[in-house]
């Protein structure tokens, strides 16, 4: 009896030993025919210029020289060139992203973090060195083209500003940001816009404010400005797009809902008439306040004046008083000048992050024009991006 019982054992092991070796050519040979069929789509895949989720160039095949190959450059680049050509690369990154802050409670991605449902863009450290720089460019346009101008400038403070006192990341100095502006910037009046701002008008995937809610910020810009403020007295018709997903949305790779974009408009808006120097011929001249043809696109926020723009003019023909304001900008203002249009028959918009402080002249005749310099904080700690 007990031979037959140590050959059934014996005759069960092995056959759980074949079955074991079985599953694991399987697994292998399933591994390997991945392997293979990746390494095949990454070869034959049409390789990509931008990620429109993460809003960036994507690596190039290197170009082989002695000098890249003998400096360890080539390889650098190459090696650059498989992460960002990889195919099915963001389903990747979002796995990546999601298992971070799901598994291990990682809250931030790619320089974004995720608080309370909103989407946060992290700009740190505080560089003091760029604060000095801002002023000293704005004193530079100012004393060179602004001479016996009515001249402001106003700080739109970035999300962050709102939860700094309450979140474990680190924040710019943003009293200090301002103090030194204050101290340094000369013959400009300032308008503080940082009490008329709450994070509730700002898109949560997006570092932009909402246009409809820049009520109160307009009501501060226009008494400081002496001109009257008819935003609650306008009756706009609210168009509505949705769902929009802002530049945070794709960068993080997060799990975040995706906003309400409203924009604004009525009988003077849609008659406005926009120049918009970074198109040619007759196109310059066709352009609309609103480029609804941004909607749905890479970055639909750019239904604002087809977004950052070098150099832009708005007539208003609805608007004969002749006043003309001029707005030294970045995207930040793109939402907020054509709610101007009911006060000023000419608005310029120049935007130095494209345009050279020195070639100003070339583009504006400056004469008894408001002038408005309006950046949010982010532009003013890197400031060297401007030009």
């Amino acid at each position: 009896m007990t031979r037959p019982l140590i050959h059934f054992y014996i005759s069960d092991f092995n056959q759980k030993e074949k079955f074991i070796k079985m599953k694991n050519k399987i697994i292998t040979f399933t591994f390997v025919i991945f392997l293979l069929s990746m390494l095949a789509l990454n070869v034959t895949a049409p390789k990509q210029d931008l990620s429109e989720s993460e809003r960036r160039k994507l690596e190039g095949f290197p170009v082989l020289t002695s000098e890249t190959l003998f400096s360890g450059e080539l390889f650098r680049k190459f090696e650059k060139y498989e992460m960002d050509q990889m195919v099915f690369r963001d389903m990747f990154r979002s796995i990546k992203a999601v298992t971070e802050f799901s598994v291990f409670n990682k809250y931030d991605s790619n320089n974004i973090f995720i608080k309370d449902g909103c989407a946060f863009k992290m700009d740190y450290p505080y560089n003091q060195g760029y604060v000095h720089d801002m002023s000293d460019k704005m004193n530079k346009i100012c004393n060179t083209y602004l001479h016996g101008m009515n001249v402001y400038y106003s700080i739109i403070p970035d999300k962050n500003y709102f939860i700094k006192d309450n979140d474990k990341h680190l924040f710019i100095d943003y009293d200090d940001m301002v103090s030194i502006l204050n101290a340094e910037v000369k013959n400009m009046e300032y308008i503080n816009i940082f009490d008329c701002l709450s994070l509730d008008d700002y898109y949560k995937t997006d570092i932009h404010w909402k246009q409809e809610n820049l009520g109160k910020v307009i009501s501060k810009i226009s008494e400081k400005m002496n001109f009257s403020n008819d935003f609650a007295d306008n009756v706009f018709e609210k168009k509505v797009f949705s769902p929009f997903y802002g530049s945070c949305y794709g960068q993080a790779a997060l799990p975040v809902k995706p906003d309400v974009l409203i924009y604004l408009t009525n009988d003077t808006i849609e008659k406005a008439i926009v120049n918009n120097y970074e198109y040619a011929g007759d196109d310059r001249s066709s352009q609309k306040v609103y480029a609804t043809d941004k909607l749905g696109s890479i970055d639909s926020y750019n239904v604002f004046l087809s977004g950052a723009t070098p150099f832009i003019e708005i007539q208003s023909p609805k608007n004969n008083s002749g006043k003309e304001l001029i707005i030294f900008n970045d995207s930040f203002a793109c939402s907020l000048a054509p709610l101007l249009l009911s006060e000023y028959s000419k608005i310029t918009l120049i935007d130095l992050r494209y345009v050279s402080y020195k070639m100003l002249d070339q583009l504006v005749d400056f004469k008894d024009q408001d002038v408005l310099f309006l950046y949010n904080t982010m532009i003013v700690n890197n400031s060297n991006i401007l030009k």
